[in-house]
């Protein structure tokens, strides 16, 4: 047992020497931004290999899908090696065939392709290039080697020891236009048979929820002009069980799609009658169309988000896992929760999640162990002798006692919501120089608890992170998302400032040092804190952002939905006519007079979800006033995220000396 304890505490520690040498030093910028090298570990069904993506031994600076037995999870050998895309996900079909996707670590956001879908044998054999990444792929000039097109869309593996694994095709190769229906299937990842599972197909059809042996479709969600319904089969019928506005629900009874267990059992997640209107898990009746009266599980202030976890023989309710302020899991089956509380004895610094298929019946199961300041490390764990083994760690160069600490405190607004807000300290003590970083979205869970690269970077460098969750962050309650519509630059921006504030007066952030960042709605959030608050940032930097709202409606290469456009945008953040004066007034654009203080900005020249034309509008408006200094850079061919290593280096060491200069 010391020999866990010692591994995890010793595990990404440089040398003795190395360490003394290095012990005043700050961490390189390149270690905080480089690319994992091990990723998604999983254990085969019948427990006995272990397959993973890891870096290529050929010098090509790839990632390749590796293999392992468990009993030498650190002897691995590879199973499939791109020439032209790295692999990013692996799933097991059977004991002896996996699926896996790519991207192009090697090429900007402009450049890539989809992820398509490949299948290979455990030794590399019957290899299948089972969907395109892209349209010009059916040309393939050997036609046993042409893929399908990629309105086929993997979505999981079966787990009926077939070679099939469950999809979607939709019925065109996009959304634009008339509304889009699609099918589930069963795909062979031996022959590209395909075999459509429900013919069946409403208008607008989404998602599926079919059951275990995915040979039947009970549920199916729908997206029509803007409404979205759920609907069960009953008697050979679609019959809808809930129908609502996609955009500004208007149901107090939502109910997303169903999971099925192996008895058929329905779990459906629903709101809540609480203050904020978190949704739950619930068990659900399609007789009667509706849950239970109490869920099955359910976490106080948080939305439900996670998944029933069935066991992969009888498919029987083990657990859920769920995240909060950290992901984590309930079991509710005996053996899973002694095992859970085994592995945490063991690693008690760290937040440790279990993998596995068949899971009562396991011999090993895999640990993905993360913490704040650690970067996730992936242990075999023998449930026999309860012995960990070290497989391996995704960033081995990261030494977690150089890394901060990280924790969710909450912060009441002006008018009185309770906010959740990440803190990340630099070691010392403070008051230190802050940065607010603010996440984009802005309809999206901005984070949760673990080692994130931003922040912990701003740390190194001695700076406090705080990261609120401002109003209409998901994961928080449908009440906290719908206090934020047409709160861009109003009540949004105050909860922003009411987190720095509250930093101040806790005594952890210095007043006079103080900074506003953040990346697309981030990044709007950033030019707006330096509008309305003028004293208290002394400095903004505002990566992809927006800087002003008509521009989203406005420019014609954006890749904005149309259906968002017409029905979202105008009542959650404003309408262009109505809406008038207040789109003027939170534009950051027409408010540039108002900014006095330095600002950096960087933005790809691909970029399609925040066009270039926003960072070029407000850089020449603010050199044209001549008020604020513009440190200005874009990126060739990069898009609303960084792809490239070189990019995300460069564009932090940038922000690390913008940060020297004005910030201290």
């Amino acid at each position: 047992m010391k020999f866990v304890a010692l591994l995890l505490c010793g595990l990404v520690v440089m040398s003795g020497a190395m360490q003394t040498a290095q012990a005043q030093d700050k961490v390189p910028v390149e270690d905080f931004f480089r690319k994992s090298k091990l990723a998604g570990v999983t254990l085969s069904p019948d427990g006995k290999h272990l397959a993973f993506v890891a870096p290529s031994t050929m010098g090509d600076d790839r990632m390749v899908l590796a293999m392992a037995s468990v009993e030498s999870p650190q002897k691995w050998t590879v199973v499939a090696h791109m020439r032209d895309a790295d692999v990013s996900t692996v799933d097991w079909v059977n004991n002896s065939r996996l699926v896996f996707r790519v991207s192009d670590r090697q090429s900007t956001m402009g450049e890539q392709k989809g992820a398509g879908l490949y299948a290979v044998n455990l030794d590399g054999s019957e290899f299948v290039w089972l969907i395109a990444r892209e349209y010009g792929e059916q040309d393939h000039p050997i036609p046993s080697k042409r893929p399908l097109l990629y309105n086929h869309v993997y979505v999981r593996t079966i787990g009926d020891g077939s070679d099939d694994v469950l999809g979607t095709l939709y019925d065109r190769l996009s959304y634009v236009g008339e509304p889009t229906y699609s099918r589930p299937i069963r795909l062979n990842t031996k022959t590209k048979g395909v075999k459509v599972i429900e013919d069946d197909s409403p208008k607008g059809s989404r998602g599926w929820a079919v059951n275990r042996t995915a040979t039947a479709a009970s549920f199916v969600t729908t997206y029509l002009d803007g409404r979205v319904k759920t609907l069960y089969k009953k008697a050979g019928k679609w019959e809808v069980l809930t129908d609502y506005d996609a955009f500004v629900t208007d149901s107090e009874e939502v109910i997303d799609l169903a999971f099925v267990d192996g008895k058929g059992q329905m779990f459906v997640t629903a709101e809540r009658k609480d203050e904020m209107r978190t949704r739950a898990l619930y068990r659900f009746d399609p007789e009667k169309k509706q849950k239970e009266s109490e869920p099955v599980f359910a976490v106080k202030g948080f939305d439900f988000n996670g998944q029933p976890l069935f066991d992969g023989d009888d498919r029987r309710l083990l657990g859920v896992s769920y995240v909060s302020d950290a992901a984590g899991v309930v079991w509710f089956e005996p053996v899973m929760k002694a095992m859970q509380e085994e592995i945490d004895r063991q690693l008690p610094g760290t937040n440790n999640l279990i993998g596995c298929t068949k899971c009562v019946q396991a011999k090993h199961v895999v640990v993905a162990a993360y913490s704040d300041r650690q970067p996730l490390v992936y242990f075999l764990f023998d449930v026999a002798a309860k012995k960990l083994s070290l497989i391996g760690a995704s960033r081995p160069w990261i030494d977690s006692k150089r890394m901060a600490t990280q924790d969710l405190v909450y912060v009441k607004t002006r008018d009185g919501l309770q906010m959740p807000v990440y803190v990340t300290k630099p070691q010392g003590k403070g008051p230190w120089p802050a940065v607010t970083l603010v996440h984009g979205g802005p309809w999206v869970r901005g984070g949760a608890w673990g080692w994130d690269p931003d922040a912990q970077f701003l740390a190194s460098r001695g700076y406090l992170v705080i990261e609120p969750e401002f109003r209409g962050s998901l994961g928080y309650g449908s009440e906290f998302v719908r206090r934020s519509f047409k709160q861009w630059g109003l009540a949004m921006q105050d909860d922003v400032t009411d987190a720095t504030q509250w930093a101040v007066k806790e005594g952890l952030a210095d007043p006079k040092r103080l900074v506003i960042a953040g990346a697309s709605y981030g990044g709007y959030a950033t030019m707006m804190g330096l509008v309305k608050e003028p004293d208290l940032y002394r400095a903004g930097i505002n990566w992809v952002g927006v800087t002003d709202i008509d521009l989203i409606y406005d420019i014609g290469w954006s890749d904005a939905d149309e259906d968002w456009l017409r029905l979202g945008m105008p009542r959650m953040v404003g309408d262009q006519k109505k809406d008038r004066a207040q789109l003027d007034a939170t534009s950051p654009l027409k408010q540039a007079h108002r900014i006095t203080k330095p600002v950096l900005m960087a933005y790809g020249t691909d970029d399609k979800r925040v066009p270039l034309p926003h960072g070029e509008k407000m850089r020449d408006a603010l050199n044209r006033l001549g008020k604020a200094p513009v440190e200005w850079v874009t990126y060739r061919d990069e898009g609303h995220s960084w792809m490239l290593e070189a990019t995300h280096i460069d564009f932090w060491k940038r922000v690390e000396a913008f940060l020297a200069k004005h910030a201290n």
